[in-house]
């Protein structure tokens, strides 16, 4: 499998344990890759993901060091409170293990030095707001 595929399939799993239940602030109703159609009124929050670029940054023969950026949409309803959304944040950065000093939990490459969010509060006539999250991952590809 594509190393890229493998990375998509991994951040969806570690987005999809968001809940109560499992000790985070934010019980997400359902997480959506980046060709998957939300359909309209689903239930908030829930999370959709796409990989904003891929670039490489070194290589060795036919091996190439790669860095994916991917921005992580977290839709609420726009009554949400500004707690909630920095909740959120923390939460996807927890779930990806952020510093994670045990390896084994983190999530594979995850570039920890960088990071961002930025809230897009609604408009007249929106009735959702984001937060969308930027993290970055290094990961080898073999050619």
């Amino acid at each position: 499998m594509i190393k890229a595929t493998e990375l998509d399939a991994a951040l969806h799993a570690r987005l999809s344990g968001i809940s109560r239940a499992a000790g985070y602030l934010t019980d997400v109703a359902e997480v959506y890759g980046p060709l998957d159609k939300i359909r309209d009124r689903a239930q908030t929050p829930y999370i959709q993901f796409r990989m904003v670029r891929d670039g490489r940054s070194d290589t060795a023969g036919r091996q190439a060091l790669r860095r994916r950026e991917y921005a992580i949409e977290v839709t609420f309803s726009k009554g949400a409170s500004a707690a909630e959304l920095d909740g959120a944040h923390v939460d996807v950065l927890r779930a990806l293990g952020f510093h994670e000093p045990d390896v084994d939990k983190r999530f594979p490459g995850l570039d920890d030095e960088e990071d961002e969010a930025e809230p897009q509060y609604p408009v007249d006539g929106v009735t959702t707001m984001r937060l969308i999250i930027s993290i970055a991952v290094l990961y080898t590809q073999t050619y």
